[in-house]
């Protein structure tokens, strides 16, 4: 696949973590800002992310999970600011914690009306305890959840250095409908995404949590 289009004055930050056996577990936001964002203030501000997705996140998740390290990349262009974080944290939660598919889905809010999926993100490392019933969340479960993400998502655009400030929280859409292309060897057809160019931004006005049980089968390949 080709590569995707810049966004101007937006930063991808993925915040790797282990969950027991599985090292593939990432969560990633977006954030836009408006100055300059220099090497140095990447790194800095990267920095200030992850210390906050540690005290505010990792202190009420399972302690199966493990961030790893934050990587913050600027797509302004392919040679704009890219840092990584090796702050590291485990989840201060020791009860019996849920597989590595169950997830907490944290919903996005924005401005604009579409059809289709509403952008979100995965949430891993829940602890049992949060279960009401076998697919669905306790609302103190998510409350708490809630309250903490909204936390680190603030923690996160205060920190951002004053030279790029300010920041704001958004969501990135690179993709709008799909193409059906026929492989002319099989002639079985599959959809391609259109991408969009560029790419569209939203900025993100609260957030919600689905109370019913997330699944992040496709990242354990089940």
């Amino acid at each position: 696949m080709p590569a995707l289009p810049v966004v101007p004055k937006v930063v991808r930050v993925d915040m790797h973590h282990s969950y027991g056996g599985d090292t593939n577990c990432e969560v990633r936001n977006f954030f836009q800002y408006v100055g300059a964002l220099s090497q140095a203030d990447a790194q800095t501000w990267v920095n200030a992310i992850a210390a906050a997705w540690v005290a505010r996140m990792m202190a009420i998740l399972s302690s199966t999970l493990t961030l790893t390290s934050t990587e913050l990349t600027d797509l302004t262009s392919a040679s704009s600011a890219q840092a990584i974080s090796g702050t590291s944290g485990v989840g201060a939660d020791g009860n019996p914690s849920l597989s590595a598919s169950a997830a907490m889905v944290i919903r996005l809010k924005i401005a604009r009306r579409y059809r289709g999926g509403h952008p979100r993100l995965y949430l891993p490392g829940l602890p049992q305890g949060n279960l009401q019933t076998d697919q669905t969340w306790t609302a103190a479960g998510m409350t708490q959840k809630l309250n903490a993400f909204n936390l680190f998502i603030s923690d996160s655009l205060t920190a951002v250095p004053v030279a790029a400030a300010p920041a704001t929280e958004v969501s990135v859409s690179y993709f709008s409908g799909f193409t059906a292309v026929t492989n002319p060897v099989t002639h079985r057809a599959r959809n391609v995404p259109n991408v969009r160019t560029p790419p569209l931004i939203d900025a993100v006005l609260s957030h919600s949590i689905n109370p019913h049980v997330g699944s992040q089968r496709r990242r354990n390949q089940q």
